[in-house]
């Protein structure tokens, strides 16, 4: 098929050995032998074989090999369909590598601005609410926890005074000490 080398794709017609019997000239730049598998990540082949030969049909993300940098591997959606009166496999191959670039840039630029000290402290919790948030959380717990100390002070003083009473009103020095015990628990 002449017109497949024009797709401007890569796509590659295979048979059911997975040999690479016709590609489209994008195609033509990934391959690094005549098997598809020669282009695929050792791990990925496993994965990609197995599933390949359960299905007539779908798509996998696998990691294929780059020829430039052979130890990174680059990541893409391999969609196939099986055809049965060819006895062939129409695959199409799709980078990911674009997309994945895009979104790491924007969040590397995303998180140099996120921890400027230069930036005001509003735009900071404009780009990360979160971290006000806890800042405001933290803040609360401790007037809350110095509220608990200044009424554990108040009960020890009561609790003092209650100690000169007759022994007919000693059960409010026990409920004070219970008291205590639940105040001091808040703080932990």
């Amino acid at each position: 098929m002449e017109e497949l080398y024009y797709i401007p794709i890569p796509l590659f017609i295979l048979d059911a050995h997975l040999n690479i019997e016709e590609a489209s000239s994008k195609g033509s730049k990934l391959m690094q032998g005549p098997s598809f598998l020669d282009m695929i990540e050792e791990e990925s082949a496993t994965k990609f074989s197995k599933y390949f030969h359960r299905h007539s049909a779908g798509s996998i993300e696998i990691n294929f090999k780059s020829k430039e940098k052979p130890s990174i591997p680059i990541l893409h959606d391999v969609h196939f369909q099986f055809v049965e009166i060819k006895q062939k496999y129409f695959v199409a191959v799709i980078s990911k590598a674009a997309n994945y670039s895009d979104v790491s840039k924007k969040l590397d630029r995303i998180q140099k601005q996120l921890w400027n000290p230069n930036q005001e402290d509003e735009f900071q919790k404009q780009l990360h609410p979160s971290s006000f948030h806890l800042d405001s959380a933290a803040g609360q717990i401790r007037k809350h926890e110095n509220d608990i100390q200044a009424a554990l002070k108040q009960l020890k003083q009561l609790k003092d005074q209650l100690e000169d009473l007759e022994p007919e009103k000693k059960y409010l020095v026990k409920q004070c000490m219970e008291i205590e015990e639940t105040l001091k628990n808040n703080i932990k």
